[in-house]
Formats: structure tokens, C-alpha cells, sequence
């Protein structure tokens, strides 16, 4: 097994830096999940590592060994970018052992690894076929099997899902995890997909500006996110920006946010003083939705919102999610979880309805 380092990465493209001071540590065997939104450098990131791209400064470490300025063919990493690129005039087959040809092994050893590979990523009855004779899935599998035939210390998905359909999507995701566990290949795999990210990573590493702006495991970065943008690109629900703040001047233990669902007063603790506040988040569990127009709770500090559902599902065994259009300058939605069945069976689309909020059940970022 392989650990990657990468310290103070940096890269421009016409003067604006695609990669800024970026550093980025994986472990041995870990699969590290590289999630933004497009534009923030994930690819280049990727192409950087496998040394398609020159970098400016910084360094790439392998196992300790500085691989900065090393040829791509010299590194030793697969590299699997976006849209597979496979020869179109090769076979399944041949494209597969072209590497293993390249570096010219013996013939016996060719059968044995091509063997290997085609049982590990389940392609046999695809070798005898061309790029354009199979599906989207199968593409990936094959570019995944060319990449892992060569035994890389590295392996570095872009995107990898891309262009298979929803159906075929979890499905492939699973296969490539366990391919990577299998074979405990150390893994970065780049998505702006936070399924994706949830699915297969054992950790995630939020990017924008060109930096890694959080890491951690997927659940930890989920409840803890950074700042507002963070919790934006982790998808989480409810997250919305916070345009100016104020120390209350009657009580300083509380802060006046203004939001895109209104002004609130909120609870404001010794950490959260020391830090900029960039946003808030609403666990959609703590929210009490009503018909009633009047105070839900005995919660001294609370957030009142009037609103509008726009919609009520059912997204797991007994329970349900209830999207609510808030009223005011700004089209925003507040996303409602029950398992009060009762409470849904009287909900109706279109009705007016009464949020409450309890202030300290609110996550500032």
C-alpha cells in the first residue's frame, strides 16, 4: 500500500491560480473523495498528480519519495479521466494490456495479469467486443480495468459516473469501492456528486478556491461543515448565507443574523465568537410545522416563519419530508422531517402553514 502527500500545490492558468498552496495527505489504501463544484481545480489537481500537468510549487510525495518532477510513465499512477477515452479501434482486450505492452512484459505475464483484471473488474464476456459495442457502465469498466492492470501505486478517478445513467450509477459506484478494497489501492476519486461522495469514500476532502477547505470522514464534515460554502458543496439541508451579523446589544450571549429567510436571534457560544460567521444550518428534524398561526412550543428564543408546502414525500420507513416555500423578498425552502403520519395526512400541497424554530437549534457556520 501507497501513501500520498501533497504540500503547497500551486498552478496558474492566465494568471489566475487554478491550484493554490494546496495540500492534501492520503493514507495507505484509503479512497479520499475530492468534492466541489466545477471550476474549483479538481481535474487540473488530478492531472497534476499524474503528471500530465506542470505545476509551479510545491511538491508530490509517494511513499516519501518526491515524484515532483518525474515523467508520467515514470510515476507509476493510473490515471482514469473523464469520458474513459478508449482507442476506438481496439478491442476490449487490447485496450486493457496496452499498458502491460508498453512496458514490454513477457507474454505469459500479459495472460496472467490480463486474467487477473478481467475476473476482478467482471469484464470476460466484453473482451472480444469494440469501444462502441457496449454500454456506458461497461466503458468504465474496461478503463478501470486498463488503469488497474498495471499495478499503479496510485489510482486517480475523474469522475468516473459521469455519463452513466441513474440506474447503472450505485451500482458501478459499489464495484469500483470494492475493486479499490480488494486490492487496497490508494485512491483519489474526484465528483461534484455528494451521493457519490457518501457512498464510497472513507473520507472527503470539500474543495474550492483552489485549496482543500475541509477534510474528514463524510459523517463528521456532514454535522461539522466549515463555513456556509462548505455545507453548500456537502449538499446538506437547509444551509443558508448569511449576508451581516451584530452582536445583540442587550444580551451579548446572542447574535443578529441576517439571512435569505429573514433576520434571526441566535444563541452564540465562546467558539463561535473567535470566527467569522458565513451562514446557518437548520437540522430539518428540529423544525415544528403547524396550520395554526400562533406559537408552537414554550421555546423562550424562536424563529417564526410563515410559508407554503410545495410538496410532502415519504423518503424512508416512516418517514417524511415536507418542502416548504418561505414567504418573504427571496424564493427560498425550508425542508421539514416527521414521522408524525397523522400530521402528514392533513398536510396539503399549496396550504399555508406556521414554521417554528427553537434558536438553539440553530447551526451557525
Amino acid at each position: 500500500m501507497t501513501k500520498l502527500e501533497i504540500k503547497d500545490l500551486s498552478m496558474r492558468y492566465q494568471r489566475k491560480y487554478i491550484l493554490d498552496n494546496l495540500c492534501l495527505e492520503v493514507e495507505s489504501g484509503e479512497l479520499v473523495v475530492i468534492l466541489g463544484e466545477s471550476g474549483c481545480g479538481k481535474t487540473s489537481l488530478l492531472k497534476v498528480i499524474a503528471g500530465i500537468l506542470e505545476h509551479e510549487t510545491g511538491r508530490i510525495f509517494v511513499d516519501g519519495v518526491d515524484i515532483s518532477n518525474l515523467s508520467p510513465q515514470k510515476r507509476n499512477i493510473g490515471y482514469v479521466p473523464q469520458g474513459q477515452i478508449l482507442f476506438p479501434h481496439m478491442k476490449v482486450k487490447d485496450n486493457v494490456i496496452f499498458g502491460l505492452k508498453a512496458k514490454k512484459l513477457p507474454r505469459e505475464q500479459i495472460k496472467e495479469k490480463l486474467e487477473w483484471i478481467v475476473n476482478l473488474t467482471e469484464i470476460k464476456d466484453l473482451l472480444d467486443r469494440y469501444p462502441h459495442e457496449i454500454s456506458g457502465g461497461q466503458k468504465q469498466r474496461v478503463a478501470l480495468a486498463r488503469s488497474m492492470v498495471t499495478n499503479p501505486k496510485i489510482l486517480l478517478l475523474d469522475e468516473p459516473l459521469s455519463s452513466i445513467d441513474a440506474s447503472g450509477r450505485e451500482a458501478l459506484a459499489l464495484t469500483i469501492r470494492r475493486i479499490q478494497k480488494e486490492t487496497e489501492t490508494t485512491t483519489l476519486y474526484v465528483t461534484h456528486n455528494q451521493e457519490e461522495a457518501r457512498l464510497i469514500g472513507d473520507r472527503v476532502a470539500i474543495m474550492y478556491d483552489g485549496k482543500v477547505q475541509q477534510i474528514g470522514k463524510i459523517i463528521e464534515v456532514d454535522r461539522k461543515p466549515l463555513n456556509y460554502l462548505t455545507a453548500k458543496i456537502m449538499g446538506s439541508l437547509n444551509v443558508f448565507p448569511v449576508s451581516f451579523y451584530s452582536i445583540n446589544k442587550e444580551n451579548d450571549n446572542f447574535v443578529i443574523v441576517d439571512t435569505t429567510i429573514g433576520q434571526m436571534k441566535i444563541p452564540l457560544s465562546d467558539t463561535q465568537r473567535r470566527k467569522k460567521i458565513t451562514g446557518i444550518k437548520i437540522p430539518p428534524t428540529e423544525i415544528k410545522i403547524s396550520t395554526i398561526e400562533k406559537k408552537l412550543s414554550e421555546e423562550k428564543e424562536s424563529v417564526i416563519k410563515k410559508g407554503i408546502i410545495k410538496s410532502v414525500i415519504e423518503i424512508g420507513k416512516s418517514l417524511f419530508r415536507i418542502v416548504v416555500e418561505i414567504q418573504g423578498e427571496n424564493i427560498e425552502y425550508l425542508k421539514v422531517d416527521t414521522e408524525n403520519k397523522e400530521l402528514v395526512n392533513y398536510l396539503k400541497t399549496n396550504q399555508n402553514v406556521t414554521l417554528e424554530i427553537a434558536s438553539e437549534k440553530v447551526v451557525l457556520l
